[in-house]
């Protein structure tokens, strides 16, 4: 009884150290994209406190940062992975990540809302809120970032 325990324990330890070296591999890129941009943007702008970070893939891939400047005031910067360029949108001028997942809410009353991200098209400033619909199908509710007007909806992928 005493080794079924003892290898019950070794093979729990093997599962959990494995599991965690997959979550971290998987998790790698990420979290490589986040420390770059946000290294990158510090150099480049007056971006002094990040606090959020996103990565999208649409048309052209973008990485942004939401955070502060020197001035405390909160800033969003998209940079675009070809290039580099960054730009920049003051907070004050856009809508939220909140207000776009309650705008996608009521246009599309979707079962669940997955996320939502920053990006560009044709360099346009976007919400991208992703979300499954009462058919469990994956959809997309693409939302201007400065005005809140409705650009595109993808549905039942």
């Amino acid at each position: 009884m005493k080794k079924v325990i003892i290898g019950l324990v070794i093979a729990l330890s093997v599962f959990i150290v494995g599991s965690l070296y997959i979550y971290q591999r998987a998790n790698a890129p990420f979290a490589r994209a986040e420390d770059e941009t946000i290294a990158f943007v510090s150099e480049r702008t007056d971006l002094d406190r990040p606090e959020d970070f996103y990565w999208y893939n649409g048309e052209e891939t973008t990485f942004s940062v939401m955070g502060f400047n020197e001035a405390d005031e909160e800033n969003l910067y998209i940079v675009k992975q070809e290039g580099g360029a960054i730009i920049t949108v003051a907070a004050s001028e856009m809508i939220t990540e909140q207000q776009a997942i309650s705008q996608t809410r009521q246009a599309r009353e979707p079962k669940k809302i997955l996320n939502a991200k920053v990006g560009l098209m044709n360099d346009t400033p976007i919400w991208e809120v992703t979300y499954r619909n009462d058919n469990n199908r994956l959809g997309y509710y693409i939302i201007n970032l400065q005005t809140g007007e409705w650009i595109r909806t993808i549905d039942n992928i």
